[in-house]
């Protein structure tokens, strides 16, 4: 593969998107966590009440 070639391939994705897409993942990722998190909590809380 020569420089243009991987300069056509790389100009043709948009890495924005792509980097977007990964942090909206991570984020849902992190919000169903906590809400786990949270309910263990909650419920250990009511438990020992």
């Amino acid at each position: 593969m020569d420089a243009a070639t991987v300069t056509a391939i790389t100009s043709a994705v948009d890495f924005t998107t792509i980097v977007t897409g990964i942090g909206t993942v991570a984020a849902a990722v992190v919000v169903v966590y906590m809400a786990v998190k949270g309910a263990k909590m909650l419920l250990s809380m009511i438990r020992g009440a």
